[in-house]
Protein backbone atom coordinates (compact mmCIF):
# COMPACT_ATOMS: atom_id res chain seq x y z
CA UNK A 1 0.00 0.00 0.00
CA UNK A 2 1.25 3.27 -1.13
CA UNK A 3 2.24 6.37 1.71
CA UNK A 4 -0.48 8.48 0.55
CA UNK A 5 -3.45 5.82 0.98
CA UNK A 6 -1.88 5.13 3.94
CA UNK A 7 -2.04 8.14 5.28
CA UNK A 8 -5.53 9.10 3.68
CA UNK A 9 -6.89 6.33 5.99
CA UNK A 10 -5.22 7.21 8.79
CA UNK A 11 -7.07 10.10 8.48
CA UNK A 12 -10.30 8.57 7.95
CA UNK A 13 -9.48 6.68 11.60
CA UNK A 14 -8.34 9.65 13.32
CA UNK A 15 -12.06 11.49 11.50
CA UNK A 16 -14.50 8.55 12.80
CA UNK A 17 -12.36 8.45 16.22
CA UNK A 18 -12.96 12.87 16.53
CA UNK A 19 -16.48 11.87 15.43
CA UNK A 20 -17.41 9.03 17.58
CA UNK A 21 -15.97 10.32 20.96
CA UNK A 22 -16.95 14.17 20.38
CA UNK A 23 -20.43 13.07 19.54
CA UNK A 24 -21.20 11.36 22.03
CA UNK A 25 -19.99 14.17 24.62
CA UNK A 26 -22.37 16.89 22.73
CA UNK A 27 -24.87 14.21 22.16
CA UNK A 28 -25.31 13.25 25.97
CA UNK A 29 -25.53 16.53 27.26
CA UNK A 30 -27.96 18.06 25.04
CA UNK A 31 -30.13 14.94 25.09
CA UNK A 32 -29.57 13.57 29.03
CA UNK A 33 -28.72 16.67 30.84
CA UNK A 34 -30.16 19.82 29.59
CA UNK A 35 -33.85 20.63 30.29
CA UNK A 36 -35.07 23.82 28.60
CA UNK A 37 -35.85 26.53 31.07
CA UNK A 38 -35.52 24.20 33.83
CA UNK A 39 -32.28 24.63 36.06
CA UNK A 40 -33.46 22.42 38.64
CA UNK A 41 -34.40 19.28 36.99
CA UNK A 42 -30.76 19.78 34.41
CA UNK A 43 -28.72 20.02 37.92
CA UNK A 44 -31.03 17.07 39.01
CA UNK A 45 -30.16 15.07 35.64
CA UNK A 46 -26.16 15.85 36.69
CA UNK A 47 -26.71 14.72 40.25
CA UNK A 48 -27.99 11.13 39.03
CA UNK A 49 -25.37 10.53 36.85
CA UNK A 50 -22.50 12.54 37.44
CA UNK A 51 -19.93 9.90 35.98
CA UNK A 52 -21.79 10.29 32.26
CA UNK A 53 -21.61 13.76 32.67
CA UNK A 54 -18.04 14.01 33.38
CA UNK A 55 -17.60 10.87 30.53
CA UNK A 56 -19.27 13.54 28.27
CA UNK A 57 -16.42 16.10 29.18
CA UNK A 58 -13.85 13.63 28.60
CA UNK A 59 -15.14 12.58 25.24
CA UNK A 60 -15.41 16.14 24.33
CA UNK A 61 -11.75 16.23 25.23
CA UNK A 62 -10.86 13.13 22.98
CA UNK A 63 -12.81 14.79 20.33
CA UNK A 64 -10.88 17.35 19.99
CA UNK A 65 -7.24 15.47 20.44
CA UNK A 66 -8.18 13.39 17.56
CA UNK A 67 -9.59 16.07 15.55
CA UNK A 68 -6.04 17.94 15.93
CA UNK A 69 -4.03 15.00 14.71
CA UNK A 70 -7.02 14.53 12.21
CA UNK A 71 -5.95 17.99 10.68
CA UNK A 72 -2.03 17.59 10.69
CA UNK A 73 -2.49 14.03 9.03
CA UNK A 74 -4.37 15.16 6.32
CA UNK A 75 -2.33 18.54 6.35
CA UNK A 76 0.53 16.20 5.34
CA UNK A 77 -1.57 14.71 2.49
CA UNK A 78 -2.83 18.13 1.13
CA UNK A 79 0.29 20.46 1.38
CA UNK A 80 1.83 19.09 -2.00
CA UNK A 81 -1.36 19.67 -3.94
CA UNK A 82 -1.91 23.63 -2.37
CA UNK A 83 0.02 24.98 0.31
CA UNK A 84 -1.85 28.11 1.57
CA UNK A 85 -5.15 25.79 1.07
CA UNK A 86 -4.28 22.92 3.40
CA UNK A 87 -2.43 26.31 6.12
CA UNK A 88 -5.89 27.72 6.05
CA UNK A 89 -7.94 23.62 6.44
CA UNK A 90 -5.34 22.99 9.32
CA UNK A 91 -5.68 26.63 10.93
CA UNK A 92 -9.35 26.35 11.22
CA UNK A 93 -9.05 23.02 13.10
CA UNK A 94 -6.70 24.14 15.42
CA UNK A 95 -8.73 27.40 15.80
CA UNK A 96 -11.72 24.83 16.52
CA UNK A 97 -9.79 22.57 18.80
CA UNK A 98 -8.61 25.43 20.96
CA UNK A 99 -12.12 27.37 21.61
CA UNK A 100 -13.36 23.79 22.32
CA UNK A 101 -11.13 23.06 24.98
CA UNK A 102 -11.76 26.18 26.52
CA UNK A 103 -15.40 26.34 25.79
CA UNK A 104 -15.20 22.99 28.16
CA UNK A 105 -14.32 25.15 31.47
CA UNK A 106 -17.66 25.96 31.48
CA UNK A 107 -18.61 22.34 31.89
CA UNK A 108 -16.32 21.97 34.73
CA UNK A 109 -17.26 25.12 36.00
CA UNK A 110 -20.56 23.97 36.60
CA UNK A 111 -19.20 20.95 38.39
CA UNK A 112 -17.19 23.32 40.66
CA UNK A 113 -20.55 25.41 41.15
CA UNK A 114 -22.55 22.04 42.40
CA UNK A 115 -19.67 20.42 44.67
CA UNK A 116 -21.10 22.10 48.31
CA UNK A 117 -17.62 23.76 48.50
CA UNK A 118 -17.75 25.54 51.77
CA UNK A 119 -17.25 29.41 49.75
CA UNK A 120 -20.52 28.48 48.15
CA UNK A 121 -22.36 27.99 51.69
CA UNK A 122 -23.48 31.81 50.55
CA UNK A 123 -26.03 30.76 48.05
CA UNK A 124 -28.79 29.38 47.66
CA UNK A 125 -29.87 26.17 46.28
CA UNK A 126 -31.75 27.74 43.49
CA UNK A 127 -28.65 30.13 42.89
CA UNK A 128 -26.36 27.91 42.71
CA UNK A 129 -28.61 25.53 40.46
CA UNK A 130 -29.01 28.37 38.20
CA UNK A 131 -25.19 29.11 37.76
CA UNK A 132 -24.77 25.83 37.05
CA UNK A 133 -27.41 26.51 33.96
CA UNK A 134 -25.62 29.25 32.87
CA UNK A 135 -22.39 27.57 32.96
CA UNK A 136 -24.10 24.39 30.67
CA UNK A 137 -25.83 26.36 28.35
CA UNK A 138 -22.73 28.85 27.78
CA UNK A 139 -21.02 26.08 26.40
CA UNK A 140 -23.57 24.50 24.29
CA UNK A 141 -24.64 28.00 22.88
CA UNK A 142 -22.55 30.73 22.35
CA UNK A 143 -19.44 29.05 23.00
CA UNK A 144 -20.32 26.07 20.64
CA UNK A 145 -21.10 28.63 18.29
CA UNK A 146 -17.50 30.43 18.37
CA UNK A 147 -15.90 27.39 17.60
CA UNK A 148 -18.02 26.29 14.81
CA UNK A 149 -17.30 29.62 12.74
CA UNK A 150 -14.15 28.31 12.20
CA UNK A 151 -15.99 25.05 10.48
CA UNK A 152 -17.40 26.66 7.25
CA UNK A 153 -12.82 27.79 6.14
CA UNK A 154 -12.31 24.17 7.42
CA UNK A 155 -14.84 22.35 5.29
CA UNK A 156 -14.22 24.77 2.19
CA UNK A 157 -10.65 24.69 2.13
CA UNK A 158 -10.96 20.40 2.59
CA UNK A 159 -13.25 20.97 -0.41
CA UNK A 160 -11.88 22.46 -2.31
CA UNK A 161 -8.30 20.67 -1.82
CA UNK A 162 -10.26 17.31 -2.78
CA UNK A 163 -11.34 18.75 -6.17
CA UNK A 164 -7.75 20.17 -6.59
CA UNK A 165 -5.75 16.94 -5.93
CA UNK A 166 -8.58 14.28 -7.85
CA UNK A 167 -8.47 11.94 -4.22
CA UNK A 168 -11.45 11.44 -4.14
CA UNK A 169 -14.85 12.09 -6.10
CA UNK A 170 -15.36 15.54 -7.19
CA UNK A 171 -19.05 15.71 -5.51
CA UNK A 172 -17.51 14.98 -1.97
CA UNK A 173 -15.59 18.16 -1.93
CA UNK A 174 -18.53 20.01 -3.39
CA UNK A 175 -20.75 18.52 -0.76
CA UNK A 176 -18.27 19.94 2.55
CA UNK A 177 -18.33 23.33 0.46
CA UNK A 178 -21.80 23.25 0.94
CA UNK A 179 -21.49 21.65 4.70
CA UNK A 180 -19.14 24.85 5.36
CA UNK A 181 -21.70 27.36 3.92
CA UNK A 182 -24.95 25.62 6.01
CA UNK A 183 -22.77 25.67 9.37
CA UNK A 184 -22.27 29.22 8.62
CA UNK A 185 -25.84 30.32 7.84
CA UNK A 186 -26.86 28.30 10.64
CA UNK A 187 -24.26 30.27 13.05
CA UNK A 188 -25.40 33.80 11.75
CA UNK A 189 -28.91 32.98 12.35
CA UNK A 190 -27.72 32.04 15.93
CA UNK A 191 -26.08 35.07 16.53
CA UNK A 192 -28.16 37.75 14.84
CA UNK A 193 -31.35 36.68 15.32
CA UNK A 194 -31.96 34.06 17.70
CA UNK A 195 -35.36 33.78 17.42
CA UNK A 196 -35.64 33.42 13.82
CA UNK A 197 -36.84 29.35 13.29
CA UNK A 198 -33.17 28.17 15.20
CA UNK A 199 -33.86 24.54 15.34
CA UNK A 200 -34.64 24.69 11.69
CA UNK A 201 -31.26 26.36 10.93
CA UNK A 202 -30.10 24.00 13.21
CA UNK A 203 -30.95 20.85 11.80
CA UNK A 204 -30.18 22.13 8.52
CA UNK A 205 -27.00 22.15 9.33
CA UNK A 206 -26.99 18.87 10.77
CA UNK A 207 -28.44 17.27 7.50
CA UNK A 208 -25.60 19.32 5.32
CA UNK A 209 -22.98 18.11 8.28
CA UNK A 210 -24.28 14.49 7.47
CA UNK A 211 -24.59 14.43 3.46
CA UNK A 212 -20.67 16.14 3.53
CA UNK A 213 -18.79 14.27 6.48
CA UNK A 214 -19.95 10.81 5.80
CA UNK A 215 -19.01 9.77 2.49
CA UNK A 216 -15.65 11.68 3.20
CA UNK A 217 -15.02 9.46 6.51
CA UNK A 218 -15.93 6.49 4.56
CA UNK A 219 -13.53 7.18 1.27
CA UNK A 220 -11.30 7.86 3.41
CA UNK A 221 -11.40 4.71 5.68
CA UNK A 222 -12.14 2.25 2.76
CA UNK A 223 -10.53 3.46 -0.52
CA UNK A 224 -8.08 6.08 1.08
CA UNK A 225 -7.31 8.34 -2.12
CA UNK A 226 -6.95 7.79 -5.59
CA UNK A 227 -3.68 8.32 -6.84
CA UNK A 228 -3.56 9.25 -10.42
CA UNK A 229 -1.43 7.20 -12.75
CA UNK A 230 0.28 8.51 -15.83
CA UNK A 231 -2.13 7.54 -17.95
CA UNK A 232 -4.86 9.66 -15.47
CA UNK A 233 -3.02 12.39 -15.93
CA UNK A 234 -2.71 12.40 -19.51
Amino acid sequence: MNTTKKTARLAGLLFLLATVTGGFGLFYIRTYVIVPADAAATVANIKASEFWYRAAIVGTLFGQMFLLFFGLTLFRLFKEVDRALATVFLISIMMTVGIAVVNTLNHFGALLVLSQADYLKSFTPEQLNAMAMTLIRLANSAGQGLLEIFWTPYYFAWGLLIIKSKFAPKIFGILLMIMGVGFAINILDKFLIPQFHPEAFTRLAMTLGALGAIPNMLWLLIVGAKVQTLDDAN
